[in-house]
C-alpha cells in the first residue's frame, strides 16, 4: 500500500514541503504517489493520505476546497494537513478540521505549516511526518 500525498501549490513552497514529506515516506520504505490537487480522483487503496496547500484570501486554494467538498467518509484512514503561507496562514488548520471531521485518523500534533519557502529544519519537519505517515502503513 502507498502513501497518497496532494498539494496545491502557487509558487512551489507548499509543493516543496510535499516533496519532503514523500522523502520521509520513502526513507521509511514504503511507496507513496505525489499529485497535484487537480489530478486528485480517490484515497481509496491508499494507507495515509496529506493533503496540503497554500493559504489565500484566509482559506485553502480552489482544488483542495473542492476535495474537501467531495470526501466522503475517511473511516479511521491517518490523514494529515500542511502548508506554506505568507501572511496569514489557515489553510492548513481548515483542512485538518475538515479531515477530521471526515473520520480521519490525525497524523502528527497539529498541521504542519511553514511561513514563506521552508528552511532546512522545515524540510526535517515534512521528512519527519513523511515517516509518521508511513508508519501507519503495513
Amino acid at each position: 500500500m502507498k502513501v497518497l500525498v496532494v498539494y496545491e501549490s502557487t509558487t512551489g513552497r507548499t509543493k516543496a514541503m510535499a516533496e519532503a514529506i514523500c522523502k520521509g515516506v520513502q526513507e521509511a520504505g514504503k511507496e507513496y504517489d505525489l499529485i497535484r490537487a487537480r489530478e486528485f480522483s480517490t484515497v481509496e487503496g491508499y494507507c495515509a493520505f496529506a493533503l496540503g496547500c497554500s493559504t489565500r484570501m484566509k482559506r485553502p486554494l480552489p482544488k483542495v476546497r473542492q476535495i474537501l467538498g467531495e470526501l466522503e467518509n475517511l473511516d479511521g484512514l491517518p490523514v494529515t494537513a500542511f502548508g506554506s503561507y505568507g501572511w496569514s496562514g489557515e489553510a492548513p488548520d481548515i483542512i485538518a478540521n475538515k479531515l477530521r471531521e471526515l473520520g480521519g485518523t490525525f497524523v502528527g500534533e497539529k498541521p504542519l505549516r511553514v511561513k514563506e519557502h521552508p528552511r532546512e529544519d522545515d524540510i526535517e519537519a515534512c521528512i519527519k511526518l513523511g515517516r509518521e505517515l508511513a508508519s501507519h502503513c503495513s
